[in-house]
């Protein structure tokens, strides 16, 4: 129930729970928990990217959602006063976009990263981020027929696949990006990287060779098993090959995005408080609110 401008007498139930027992002073449902957390649904998301994909995309249409409804009320609403306000609305805005959309999504991407770097503890010796740049190319190498271009040609096979990996992770420092920033490969040495690129690319030359002329052994394997079953299902024996290799490479990663997942939670954890504390006490109360309440949107 909306109380009407001037009206401060007249109270609700609903009313009665925005006011803090203890203190007596207004508090904003929007702005506590356990909805407030509806604004990090994004971040979870991202977090779990790792582990679902393109779904974490999902994630992001209950935190607009949320964000939408929030900035709508405090420009409707002054507290529990009907009071449209622009400026209240636009401070609103700008801490949302702050502190439930960019600064916690930075927050998940640097925990991601720095839980990466548990994967130099392991034989490899390379980042968890490196690992997964490596699968990557190694799944476009699979799509694009290269694996079956280069039958029988295992050292160029091995050479072409190198390339393309130095290519991609761009150790010449050639192409800077804040997609590639993120992934922090520049402290992985190179050496190790081609390492496991050649273990990689080896593997996935050898499993295509059991696919095709597979032993005893290999034929009670999983991997023959859904071979079978894509040929089975209508695929040809060159998508049959792709399409278990792939998933045989998108397995090798499994463990490394759990891992990540771990850190980018514990980041939003850790950060979500302190970014709130930050942005509504610091940016907007002491630089960003100040200005937009001198400001004269009468002026032309």
């Amino acid at each position: 129930m909306i109380k009407p401008i001037g009206a401060h007498n007249i109270s609700s139930r609903a009313d009665k729970h925005t006011i803090d027992r203890k203190t007596g002073e207004y508090k904003d449902p929007l702005m506590n928990w356990p909805l407030r957390g509806a604004a990090f649904t994004n971040e979870v998301g991202e977090a779990l990217r790792p582990i679902i994909g393109n779904a974490a995309n999902l994630t992001w249409v209950p935190a607009l959602m949320y964000i939408g409804a929030d900035v709508y009320d405090k420009y409707k609403n002054d507290q529990t006063e009907f009071s449209p306000d622009s400026k209240r609305c636009l401070k609103q805005a700008i801490f949302q976009g702050l502190a439930s959309v960019f600064l916690p999504v930075i927050a998940v991407k640097i925990g991601q990263n720095v839980f990466s770097q548990f994967g130099k503890f392991t034989k490899d010796k390379i980042s968890l981020n490196a690992k997964e740049n490596v699968s990557k190319v190694a799944e476009q190498f699979i799509a694009n027929g290269k694996m079956r271009a280069y039958d029988g040609l295992d050292e160029e096979c091995t050479k072409e696949f190198l390339q393309q990996v130095a290519d991609n992770m761009d150790f010449n420092n050639k192409k800077k990006s804040l997609k590639n920033s993120f992934k922090v490969f520049s402290l992985d040495k190179r050496e190790n990287i081609e390492k496991y690129s050649v273990k990689t690319i080896q593997n996935l030359i050898q499993m295509r060779k059991d696919l095709l002329n597979p032993t005893t052994e290999i034929k009670s394997g999983k991997w023959y098993s859904k071979y079978i079953n894509a040929l089975k299902s209508g695929q040809t024996e060159s998508v049959a090959v792709k399409s278990v290799l792939t998933n045989f490479q998108k397995s090798q990663l499994i463990k490394g995005n759990f891992i990540k997942t771990l850190g980018g939670f514990c980041a939003l954890g850790l950060a979500i408080k302190p970014i709130d504390h930050f942005v509504e006490n610091v940016l907007i109360g002491k630089y960003v609110g100040p200005q937009i309440d001198n400001f004269d949107i009468r002026k032309k």
